[in-house]
């Protein structure tokens, strides 16, 4: 089977949009993507799915997170082996 791989070329950076990532090892993909703000607080939705190239992505999990949280979490896993990648749903 083709393993993918992703060009972070291909995935310029949005400030403050959606973004997502892949774990090859893990067989992985997350999405980091805006939600709904309120008064207090910017908030972002991260939702892991498994993935098999060439399937589609199967929904693992969900969960809302305040935005200093989730660039953290962003960071921690870049360092820990994940890639920036396309969104892998057409």
């Amino acid at each position: 089977m083709p393993r993918y791989r992703p060009n972070p070329q291909d995935n310029p950076e949005k400030p403050g949009g959606e973004g997502w990532l892949v774990n090859d090892q893990q067989q992985l993909v997350c999405q980091f993507k805006p939600d709904a703000r309120t008064s207090h607080a910017q908030w972002v939705s991260v939702r892991t799915y498994s993935w098999i190239p060439p399937r589609q992505p199967v929904p693992q999990t969900q969960r809302r997170m305040l935005r200093h949280n989730a660039v953290e979490a962003w960071k921690t896993m870049l360092k820990t082996g994940w890639q920036r990648c396309q969104p892998p749903m057409h």
